[in-house]
């Protein structure tokens, strides 16, 4: 696992993050805008523009992921797209939207399961294009 490490192309990381990043901006800005307040149970209150931490912590959070899934991709020997698809489809489905789920089920998620369901496509298709990223700039 080391020596996958030592081999991830940090470039293709790189390049998959800001793709996710312009994903994130399409979805959550132009497809699912006006219906995240509706699930978090705000859409009353006066909306607030977007801070640096909004936007560098998710960017963030996301550039780990994909450089987690870089090193899986390594040590599995993965070169195929089919391969690279199958594990972004297996760390979307099986990581990511569990997780998505398992953070909306607190008191302080009003629609957890109505939260899943708009970030969950989100998630899976941007583990999907970032192991295609990487396989292909690898």
């Amino acid at each position: 696992m080391i020596d996958a490490l030592s081999h991830v192309n940090w470039l293709a990381v790189g390049v998959a993050s800001v793709a996710h990043f312009l994903l994130g901006a399409a979805w959550f800005v132009g497809l699912v805008g006006k219906y995240y307040p509706v699930v978090l149970g705000i859409a009353d209150r006066p909306q607030k523009s977007s801070g640096p931490l909004s936007l560098a912590g998710p960017f963030a959070c996301t550039a780990v992921t994909i450089a987690t899934s870089a090193v899986l991709l390594r040590a599995l020997g993965i070169t195929t797209y089919g391969d690279a698809l199958l594990l972004g489809a297996l760390v979307g489905i099986g990581y990511l939207v569990p997780m998505t789920l398992n953070i909306a089920i607190n008191p302080l998620f009003p629609r957890p399961f109505a939260y899943t369901a708009l970030n969950a496509p989100f998630f899976v298709t941007g583990s999907l294009m970032s192991c295609a990223i990487l396989v292909a700039l690898s």
